[in-house]
Parts: structure tokens; C-alpha cells; sequence
């Protein structure tokens, strides 16, 4: 088991306090870990409130930069755009162009995977109206993830809500796409408490990447929300041997959660 930060655990910091492309710096010399994941979301400028452009290969290059100049490891790039269950061909054809570019951004990175989820969260169902498939699903992330073939690249199915907020949901989608290239990011907070840990240990077997997701510590220094011990001994039991991503998401202060948050897998795993 590996230790890695994600950027959205320093939410508050990134692109404020200090630039995308200084938080492997941050990580390395506050915790001594050196395998990060950089949000999409962060690959922005914070002062005009835009996206960079997937083509802007300066700013990019000072995320290299950074990578290379602390030894850091960019092991996901998650991303948070695009639907790629919807119903609408035209719309989902025009989606996966978008993910594909932020795939071929994060081969430049040299990024070991990217995270793509059933759709995002502005495009989920509303009113009650179907607007995602598991067959238009299962169609994408087969074609995704032969391109992540060709990129060298992980490709990496969430549960995030929308379709998969539904385990059996994700397994028809891992199994019928049945690809190399192709695995599952296990999210210990995204899925309802009724189903939680059973959900979880049926994705341990197709499991790449772990987000330990944390919220505010009780006085024990324990999560309260759910059991994190019996989710991570459902991964270390599978016999899991990659990253464990901390994602720090309470309303505490981001530095001291995320250092919480590592001595809670240390004491676990």
C-alpha cells in the first residue's frame, strides 16, 4: 500500500495560497509523500475563474515541472466534465471529445490514470426523467478505454453518484467493458450507508486506485460518519496493493485533516 493526496483535500489552498503546480512541493515537505492526484477542477485561474486550455502546454509544463523536480508521482487525474451515459448521441459524442482531450493532458503529465465518471454532477437525472443508460455507459468507457490503451493510461470508473451510486450498476459496466486498460477508483464516502460495505468489497476485485475519504474527526480521532477501518480492511483483506489517495473533506482546517487522515490508514492497514 501506497500513500497519496489528492488536491481536493487542500481545496482552500490550491490556486490561491499557491499555484497547481507547487502542490507536489506542499505534499512532499508536509507529509513526506510523494504520489499525488491533480482535480481538473484545479487546473484553473482562480483570478479570471477559467479553465486553462487542454492545449496550453506552458502551464502544463510547470506542472512537470513540479512533478519532476520533487519525484512526485501523478498517479490519477481525475476529471469532472462530460456525460458519457446520456441518451443523446450527438451531446455524448461531443463529451467524450472533451475527455479524450483531458486524457491525452494527462499522458502529458505522465499521469498513470484519469478518472471518468457515468456523468457529471450539473447532467445527472432531474425531475424524475431518464437521462443516463448503462448501455450508452458501457459503450463509452469501451471506447475510452481502448484510447487510455493507446495513451498508456489507467482508465478509472468511479462511484460518484448517478448510475454508479449503484454497485451492480458499476460491475455490469467493469464486465462488459472487460478491458486492460479499464478499472475502478473505490470511493469510501460515496456510497449510502445501507450499502456501503457491501458495495465495496464487491468493487475490491477490480479495484486500482482507493480515495479514503475523510470528514471531521470525532475527539478519538475516528470518522464518524462510517466505520474507515472496515473499509479499508475490505481492500487490505482483497489483498489491494496500490494507492490509497487521501481525500480530506470536512469543514476543519485541510492541513491538519489530511495529516489526520494519513495516521487513520497507518493505524488500519
Amino acid at each position: 500500500m501506497k500513500i497519496c493526496i489528492a488536491s481536493w483535500s487542500l481545496r482552500n489552498y490550491v490556486g490561491r495560497k499557491f499555484p497547481l503546480a507547487e502542490f507536489p512541493q506542499v505534499v512532499k515537505a508536509k507529509y513526506s509523500v510523494a504520489s499525488v492526484e491533480l482535480a481538473q477542477m484545479h487546473f484553473q485561474d482562480f483570478s479570471l475563474g477559467v479553465t486553462i486550455p487542454t492545449n496550453e502546454t506552458s502551464f502544463l509544463d510547470e506542472i512537470k515541472r513540479g512533478l519532476e523536480q520533487t519525484g512526485c508521482v501523478l498517479v490519477n487525474l481525475p476529471i469532472d466534465i462530460g456525460h458519457v451515459s446520456q441518451l443523446d448521441e450527438k451531446k455524448k459524442r461531443f463529451d467524450l471529445d472533451v475527455i479524450k482531450g483531458w486524457m491525452k493532458v494527462a499522458r502529458y503529465l505522465g499521469s498513470r490514470a484519469i478518472r471518468v465518471n457515468t456523468e457529471s454532477v450539473i447532467t445527472r437525472e432531474r425531475k424524475g426523467q431518464k437521462s443516463s443508460s448503462l448501455e450508452m455507459a458501457i459503450e463509452s468507457y469501451t471506447e475510452l478505454a481502448t484510447y487510455a490503451k493507446e495513451l498508456n493510461l489507467k482508465l478509472l470508473l468511479e462511484n460518484h453518484g448517478g448510475l454508479s451510486g449503484d454497485p451492480q450498476n458499476i460491475i455490469k459496466i467493469v464486465e462488459a467493458v472487460a478491458h486492460s486498460s479499464f478499472g475502478l477508483c473505490a470511493d469510501f464516502g460515496n456510497f449510502d450507508e445501507a450499502v456501503r460495505y457491501r458495495a465495496l468489497e464487491i468493487m475490491a476485485p477490480y479495484v486500482w486506485l482507493v480515495h479514503a475519504k475523510t470528514y471531521d474527526f470525532d475527539e478519538n480521532g475516528e470518522v464518524p460518519e462510517y466505520d474507515f477501518s472496515k473499509c479499508l480492511a475490505i481492500f487490505r483483506d482483497n489483498g489491494f496493493d496500490g494507492f490509497v489517495s487521501v481525500e480530506f473533506e470536512g469543514q476543519g482546517e485541510q492541513y491538519e485533516g489530511v495529516q489526520r487522515t494519513i495516521d487513520l490508514v497507518h493505524k488500519y492497514w
